[in-house]
């Protein structure tokens, strides 16, 4: 630790010191945007360390492009900042998936490192898909259609089977498939194993994370007729377009749920929706869709039993500033930094 520290203190003053070849160095700059509630205090005391809020929908001021370190979120002026922010050297971004940043064009750039706000989202979506999960099985959006019609759901009401065979009607006794098992699945399982689902894990690598069995991606055949409940929680990238398509659709039981709370482009909607109208799977909960917003004419409004979520599950990144913070240090004492791209 005391060497860890000597090199971060060594860092900072290589940063800020000179000799008489060399001018002095001006204070590096950090810019930090106004999109959401920001302790700026929890990141003062960085020596050669100045901190700037900035309108993440404005073009950046003239006075800031020559920033080294831009923290981004829902940002609507990456494509600005690309083309005037030369000196770049690091992007934070506080999405877990900074689709933003890198469709902008930061992409291409060698000397830029990008890193994600992977874990800030953790708990919320994880909460959100536990909602989501718990309103499909316990019917909550049928009986909010029929408040809205002002008629008494009896046939949900009252005496009811037990876990009857063929039903989502519970979490107790339910067979939950998490496909993208990251962060975000670890947070919610065990909300899932105390309510007594039985989970298991789809992803690239198989393997036990946190003592959950996960299946290789190529298991799915047969994972997915042995599934009650559906989690995606993939991310965007070509790999993943359409990853639930309609073949694999067909193979889910006809009274099981999708829920995705990852990206919309990994599910094939219209295979979705046809599916969901015909009676051949229960019912789905989206939280994200192909096209944000969802547009006023999209079939998947009117689509049977499925329920739609605005992308709530996330937007408010939690711990911002603390990820900062350690991302910083690395950076001035030059290691690698958290959840690089």
């Amino acid at each position: 630790m005391a060497q860890k520290y000597t090199r971060f203190i060594r860092a900072i003053n290589t940063h800020l010191t000179t000799n008489t070849a060399n001018p002095p160095r001006r204070a590096m700059k950090l810019l930090y945007p106004t999109s959401l509630a920001f302790n700026e205090q929890a990141i003062t005391g960085f020596p050669g360390l100045t901190l700037h809020p900035y309108d993440v929908k404005a073009p950046i001021p003239d006075a800031l492009v020559d920033a080294e370190i831009l923290v981004t979120w829902t940002n609507t002026n990456l494509a600005d900042a690309f083309a005037r922010m030369k000196n770049l050297r690091w992007i934070q971004s506080l999405a877990a998936g900074p689709n933003d940043v890198l469709s902008a064009g930061f992409a291409t750039s060698s000397s830029l490192t990008i890193t994600t706000g992977s874990g800030l989202h953790d708990r919320t979506v994880a909460e959100h898909t536990l909602g989501l999960l718990l309103a499909a099985a316990r019917r909550l959006h049928e009986m909010r259609d029929f408040q809205l019609q002002g008629k008494w759901p009896g046939h949900l009401g009252g005496p009811q089977p037990d876990r009857p065979a063929g039903s989502f009607r519970t979490l107790r006794d339910a067979r939950v498939l998490i496909w993208g098992f990251g962060n975000i699945a670890k947070t919610l399982t065990p909300h899932l194993l105390a309510l007594g689902a039985t989970v298991r894990g789809a992803a690239r690598r198989p393997g036990i994370r946190d003592g959950i069995e996960v299946f290789a991606e190529d298991e799915l055949p047969a994972l997915l007729p042995e599934t009650d409940a559906l989690v995606m929680i993939l991310p965007g990238d070509p790999s993943t377009d359409n990853a639930l398509n309609a073949e694999r659709l067909a193979l889910l039981p006809p009274h099981a749920w999708v829920v995705n709370v990852g990206r919309g482009s990994a599910v094939d909607e219209d295979a979705l929706a046809d599916a969901l109208d015909a009676g051949r799977l229960g019912g789905a909960a989206l939280d994200v869709f192909k096209t944000e917003p969802l547009p006023e004419g999209s079939r998947l409004w009117k689509t049977k039993n499925l329920i739609v979520s605005p992308h709530a599950a996330g937007g408010r990144p939690q711990g911002a500033e603390e990820l900062i913070v350690e991302n910083l240090k690395r950076f001035l004492a030059g290691e690698e930094l958290k959840n690089v791209i």
